[in-house]
């Protein structure tokens, strides 16, 4: 309990200093002023209409994106699977690409991803089959996404530049634009999801031992997996379709928390969703301190700043795996 109450608090600081910085900055005791205040003050409307959603747009999208890539590293029993591999991601660039290059904005954008990752999800399941085993859901997904991205890939060079470069913008992910509907949009789906992960937890340790140790415990491999399956899908799925396809989030939260659980000395047992959760929205969070701290004037999108993060911890898991398959590591 220790990691997650130190994951919640660092929330909170990271979160009180990204809405301190921007073009105008507050030190913590004008912040304190400007919310105790309420909407009579001068600065409320900056902080509290447009820079409280873009952090809780970041919270939510990093919640959804660590609970998912908690799920796929313990559905497919590997610490470098990440939502990605379900080809939902690249389902809901191809929607919202459609979307962008018909002319269309906003809300449109969102549905469209919304739509091509649950198509995705479909492809998915229809494709692997029920009864598929981890490494045929692996390479089905894979193959979904390759195909799905290649087809966004495809179509974005036979565009018009001016929407091209809208579509390009918009599969870098970002945070701008934020507002109240958007973020409502991503919590009001994470939340219950959230819930039914923690619900099929229980399963998910048992799937963690293996198909055949888990039939033996009584559990329904076929159904547990699909259900948490789907659950991982429209996490990510609700995190994609509002802030697009921010790369290395759920790769990066689940081992965040287990290196936070080892530091603190917490006892764990099974997987971590909540404490992977959480590491996500302090992931995202610091990503886009990074995108203020460097260009507080004109916001860059926030992939490319998980992306600076998220590479160098993908090859330190490789080369740790590398160094305990000769013996060299813990």
């Amino acid at each position: 309990m220790r990691d997650k109450f130190a994951l919640l608090l660092l929330l909170l600081v990271l979160g009180g200093i990204d809405l301190s910085l921007g073009r105008f900055q507050f030190s913590p005791v004008a912040l304190w002023e400007i919310l105790w205040q309420g909407p009579a003050g001068e600065m409320w409307v900056l902080v509290v209409d447009l820079r409280l959603p873009r952090v809780m747009l970041a919270v939510g999208a990093g919640l959804a994106l660590g609970l998912s890539g908690a799920l796929c590293q313990s559905l497919f029993r590997n610490p470098l699977a990440a939502p990605e591999m379900l080809g939902v991601t690249a389902g809901a660039s191809l929607g919202a690409v459609l979307v962008i290059l018909a002319g269309a904005q906003g809300l449109a954008v969102t549905l469209g991803a919304g739509l091509g990752a649950l198509g995705a999800t479909a492809a998915l399941i229809a494709l692997a089959g029920a009864a598929a085993g981890v490494n045929r859901l692996i390479l089905t997904g894979v193959g979904v996404s390759l195909s799905l991205g290649g087809l966004s890939g495809l179509l974005i060079a036979q565009a018009d530049d001016r929407l091209a470069g809208d579509a390009i913008l918009w599969m870098t992910g970002s945070l701008n634009g934020s507002y109240w509907g958007r973020t409502a949009l991503v919590w009001v789906i994470v939340l219950p999801l959230w819930l039914c992960a923690e619900a099929g937890r229980r399963s998910l340790l048992r799937l963690e031992l293996g198909d055949d140790l888990a039939r033996s415990l009584g559990l329904g491999v076929r159904r547990a997996r699909m259900w948490l399956l789907l659950v991982a899908a429209c996490s990510v799925a609700a995190a994609v379709a509002v802030v697009g396809p921010v790369g290395f989030v759920g790769l990066m939260a689940a081992p965040f928390a287990r290196a936070l659980a080892q530091i603190l000395e917490t006892q764990r047992t099974g997987p971590d969703l909540a404490g992977a959760a959480f590491a996500g929205a302090v992931i995202m969070v610091i990503a886009d301190l990074m995108v203020l701290g460097v260009a507080p004037y004109a916001l860059m999108p926030i992939g490319v700043f998980t992306g600076v993060l998220g590479a160098p911890l993908l090859l330190a898991l490789v080369l740790r795996g590398a160094r305990k398959e000769v013996g060299v590591w813990g």
